[in-house]
């Protein structure tokens, strides 16, 4: 009978030995394998009170839904505010146009001026010397033609002033209008994340918030789940990793629907760290919280899109990971192409608008008359004088060459 036992023993051993070697040999199993997605957190932009909720837990939201709504009363303010603001800077920016215009008409003005004292003056300074003037007469002619200078001189100043404040932009880019015009742009989009809009299509999840419920600036209020962003983590041992590869086959059973369902995927990630070294207290073993164990890792397993529609599943659920390590593949990947993009457009919509209300804004506040400034730089032409020597000779420019005309002597 013993040797009946030992016979039946070492048949069984080799059976099992054969189907280790055949079935086992190249497989990596592990019940340590969780469902994993992207779940997105919404968070509001900006603190207030909750006046609407438009959705709940379990239930279908599609992108750019509104799904809460805060209150809007003081962003409603500060776009009026804006707006008045933008208003008033562009009147002022016309009227520095116009200012421009004006010193170039008195420029005009007190060039006429000019020419008319140093045409006196020269009359003067012709006939000084046969008695036909006074020298009282003479000299009055002189401080005329400096005083109408220096004004002139006054004015160009002015002028160049005002100019320096509009030359080489046209109204609508005019600094201070654009500057203005970001103020209302802010405001606009201020006013709009009021609305917190679901970035992509999911099921809502973890509703936190009660209408009337004041929620400070970036706390979650909710989350969205995409049920089209979803793979597996499936934990395996250090030891199983060893000819574990990107690119090979996995099946993965869930408990969610037994036996009855098999996934088919492919191993796409292997982890760069284990969870213990991102802990909150990573082993040291100079601390002496270090303890030699077995290390988990997580191994990222993507499943056909397909099976995933055919059969959906929940964030978390438990499932069995099978990889098949004779399939060939890579231990590190070898190229950046081929991982997952995720992206919305929901942000985007924000300044939807903006810029015909800010266009309005400028239209009803814009004067026409300066209409061929609008969108064309303003661009005149530096005013010069041309004076004769005599005429500089009795101006203080040239200080080495002072006028002292010659007195008649029965004067």
């Amino acid at each position: 009978m013993t040797l009946r036992y030992w016979r039946i023993a070492c048949a069984i051993f080799v059976v099992a030995f054969i189907y280790w070697w055949i079935v086992w040999k190249d497989i990596a199993w592990t019940d340590d394998c969780y469902v994993h997605g992207n779940p997105v957190p919404l968070t509001p932009l900006r603190s207030g009170f909750v006046t609407a909720i438009h959705t709940d837990d379990t239930y279908l939201v599609m992108q750019n839904e509104v799904l809460v709504e805060l209150d809007q009363t003081d962003s409603l303010i500060a776009l009026d505010e804006a707006k008045e603001e933008l208003a008033e800077t562009v009147r002022r920016v016309c009227e520095m146009y116009h200012q421009v215009f004006v010193y170039h008409s008195e420029i005009e003005v007190a060039k006429a001026e000019f020419i008319r004292n140093a045409q006196d003056f020269e009359h003067r300074l012709r006939v000084l010397n046969s008695q036909a003037v006074s020298l009282e007469n003479y000299e009055h002619s002189v401080a005329a033609l400096r005083s109408a200078f220096f004004d002139l001189k006054r004015i160009e100043s002015l002028y160049d002033k005002a100019f320096a404040q509009v030359q080489g932009v046209s109204i609508y880019e005019h600094p201070l209008i654009k500057k203005a015009a970001d103020r209302v742009r802010y405001s606009w989009v201020h006013l709009h994340r009021c609305n917190l809009y679901a970035p992509t299509d999911g099921i809502a999840a973890e509703r936190s918030i009660q209408v009337g419920m004041w929620v400070p600036e970036g706390t979650p209020l909710m989350t969205v789940v995409p049920m089209d962003q979803i793979w597996f983590n499936a934990n395996f041992k250090e030891t199983q990793l060893t000819r574990m590869r990107i690119g090979q086959r996995a099946i993965v059973r869930v408990d969610l629907y037994g036996d009855s369902v098999r996934y088919h995927g492919r191993v796409v990630g292997l982890p760069s760290v284990a969870g213990n070294v991102t802990g909150l207290l990573p082993p040291q073993n100079l601390s002496g919280n270090w303890i030699k164990i077995v290390q988990r890792l997580p191994v990222r397993i993507e499943i056909d899109p397909e099976e995933l529609k055919a059969h959906p599943l929940r964030l978390g659920l438990s499932s069995e990971a099978t990889v098949f390590l004779d399939d060939p593949g890579t231990y590190l990947p070898t190229s950046t192409k081929g991982s997952p993009t995720y992206s919305t457009t929901t942000y985007v919509r924000e300044e939807l608008g903006d810029a015909e209300f800010i266009d309005q804004i400028i239209a009803c506040n814009i004067d026409p008359v300066l209409e061929p400034y609008f969108t064309a730089a303003l661009d005149l032409p530096k005013m010069e004088l041309n004076i004769p020597r005599l005429i500089q000779e009795a101006l203080p420019t040239i200080p080495a060459a002072p006028l002292q005309p010659p007195l008649p002597e029965n004067y």
